[in-house]
């Protein structure tokens, strides 16, 4: 269960939480981490991102992203940017691709508000990754859809296995 607290938005800009808080509707929205399958499969994602994007595009872990005139501040879990994407403290232009981990206490009527919202900004590449079902589902122009195959790609990124992936997240698997 998501729990939330009133805060004006300048202070939510000025502060920083353990770990860092949404802003909806002027209310902190605290965030599902801190779980071994979301944290590793995070350092997996990101690892293999960033060794692909050197000269081409940025990866970046948990950065507050104004989603909404409102204000609306999400913080994906991963978001990739092109090296061309000018500097923001957070992000107010759509990145390339945001990237949601499931946590098990996540609410699936949360996630796909989160989701909405990403297509909404004009992010045109959004993928919700799910450790514990081994799932993956895809959100751009086209729709939402769960990926049969597990992989996935985009045109900056290219394609991410996420069955090799989801290999490594076995405590007695490989690592790297």
């Amino acid at each position: 269960m998501t729990t939330s607290i009133a805060v004006p938005l300048e202070e939510y800009l000025r502060t920083c939480y353990e770990p860092d808080a949404e802003y909806v509707e002027g209310q902190l929205v605290e965030r599902n981490v801190g779980e071994w399958s979301h944290s590793l499969l995070q350092t997996l994602i990101s690892s293999l991102l960033v060794g692909r994007g050197k000269g081409r595009f940025r990866v970046m872990t948990e950065l507050r992203m104004r989603v909404t005139d409102e204000p609306r501040y999400r913080i994906p879990d991963i978001c990739v940017v092109s090296i061309d994407h000018p500097y923001e403290r957070f992000l107010m232009r759509p990145p390339h691709l945001a990237i949601e981990i499931v946590s098990p206490d996540d609410e699936p009527a949360e996630m796909l508000a989160k989701v909405g919202e990403y297509l909404a900004m004009g992010i045109p590449h959004t993928w919700v990754v799910d450790p514990c079902e081994r799932k993956v589902v895809e959100a751009d122009a086209q729709g939402i859809r769960e990926s049969a195959s597990r992989v996935v790609e985009t045109d900056l990124v290219g394609a991410v296995d996420f069955n090799e992936l989801f290999a490594q997240l076995d405590w007695s698997g490989p690592l790297f």
